[in-house]
């Protein structure tokens, strides 16, 4: 059987991966000198809260122990091993994971193991997982998920709105004279994700006008996918996320929604405000 293993910055909704056997490994954080595991010992409610009191956590990649035993239990148990990475260019991750695969690959020559850069991260990830558990769950061996997971990463998209710069000038991201301007002129920054790194894509002026930036961008970019499920994630922001589902839900009438906050280690250098919409420009 194929086991569909993401880590902790792919924003499933609630209960998705315990529901359909998803492994989910933990980055971890760093507040006030204490680390935690990304929602194990830490929630994302607690971690906004610590942002809210003006405290900016640091982020770091998943424990390389953790990792092997994890991957040591799955394979006891005669499982072949697929597993999503956040971004390569954006995180460490992936290299870990695919060290810890070519480690214990002696150690179970019966068993394959398949790490993928999926170019990206938060809920387009977890689209693509979602896609892969399917199939997993058909039976479907491990060669042919991994397959279908190549192609949706190079047709998943990511378009997001950045509502408060001051996280990324904290966290070193941008200049403090960037992100003084685009303060002063009520500039909100709208990106997405091109070969697994993020781009401005415009420079809005207030909420309302970029979130109808990201609503047209999406009809734009989605129109040969009219039907599917498009996923929305806000980092402690359920209403901006509910208008950017009203605004998509007039653009695009056939697909279905499914809204997420945004992880912890996201959400840290997203900052509190910041809006995310995932889905595919191609499915076949």
């Amino acid at each position: 059987m194929t086991k569909i293993i993401v880590d902790s910055t792919c924003d499933l909704p609630q209960g998705y991966a315990e529901k359909h056997g998803i492994a989910v490994l933990p980055l971890h954080v760093l507040i006030n000198g204490k680390e935690y595991r990304d929602g194990v010992d830490l929630t994302v409610d607690q971690v906004y809260a610590y942002m809210r009191q003006d405290i900016l956590p640091k982020t770091s990649q998943v424990a390389i122990s953790d990792t092997y035993e994890t991957f040591q239990q799955m394979l006891q148990q005669d499982e072949d091993l697929l597993y999503l990475s956040f971004s390569a260019k954006m995180s460490g991750t992936y290299a870990l994971v695919d060290r810890v695969m070519k480690e214990l690959a002696p150690t179970y020559p019966q068993r394959k193991m398949i790490a993928l850069d999926a170019k990206g991260g938060s809920f387009a990830t977890g689209l693509i997982a979602m896609q892969a558990s399917e199939l997993a769950e058909q039976g479907a061996v491990i060669e042919t998920v991994a397959e279908r997971c190549r192609f949706l990463i190079d047709h998943v998209e990511h378009v997001f709105v950045i509502s408060d710069l001051k996280w990324m000038v904290r966290g070193g991201r941008i200049s403090r004279t960037m992100g003084y301007t685009a303060d002063l002129l009520n500039i909100k920054p709208v990106l997405d994700v091109q070969d697994g790194e993020m781009e401005v894509i415009r420079k809005v002026h207030g909420t309302r006008n970029s979130l109808r930036c990201v609503a047209d961008l999406v009809a734009e970019r989605a129109v040969k996918c009219p039907q599917q499920m498009i996923g929305i994630t806000h980092a402690d922001d359920p209403q901006k996320a509910e208008e950017m589902r009203q605004l998509l839900q007039e653009r695009l009438p056939q697909c279905t929604f499914a809204i997420t906050e945004i992880g912890a280690v996201l959400g840290v250098h997203i900052g509190i405000g910041g809006v995310g919409v995932f889905f595919f420009n191609q499915m076949q």
